[in-house]
């Protein structure tokens, strides 16, 4: 059983992004959408830029299904926080805890990690229509 969180965002192609990610027991393989948001960029806010006391979410929408990672830092206390939602245009669609993930701030580097990866990647617009190089 491995206590560390393993991630991987794939080579995107006509809009549709492959993630995996792994912690202990649990794993999700999904094509994330770019249609509404830019799932990249909010994970590198969340990996690089989440301060004492400071929360950000990352929405990685399936069509219409969506996941939802909920960073959470609390005097130096990580928790990652992983739900599913049926439709993330219902308002009254519920959601469903998958996984909850607490530690130190060194659980974010194997997302750093995937980050740096994925940045050094090239791709096409017409497969991935962001733009972002992690500045």
């Amino acid at each position: 059983m491995n206590d560390s969180i393993y991630i991987s965002l794939g080579m995107p192609r006509h809009g549709w992004l492959p993630v995996t990610f792994r912690y202990q027991d649990f794993q999700l393989d999904f094509d994330a959408s770019d249609v509404l948001n830019n799932p990249v960029e909010e994970l590198y806010n969340a990996a690089f830029r989440l301060g004492n006391n400071d929360s950000r979410l990352v929405v990685w929408w399936l069509e219409p299904v969506a996941y939802l990672f909920e960073f959470e830092d609390r005097a130096g206390v990580v928790t990652l926080k992983i739900f599913e939602k049926e439709d993330w245009h219902r308002e009254t669609s519920k959601k469903k805890l998958l996984q909850s993930i607490t530690g130190t701030r060194e659980i974010l580097k194997p997302i750093r990690i995937a980050l740096k990866e994925f940045l050094a990647l090239k791709h096409k617009e017409t497969d991935w229509r962001y733009d972002f190089d992690g500045k």
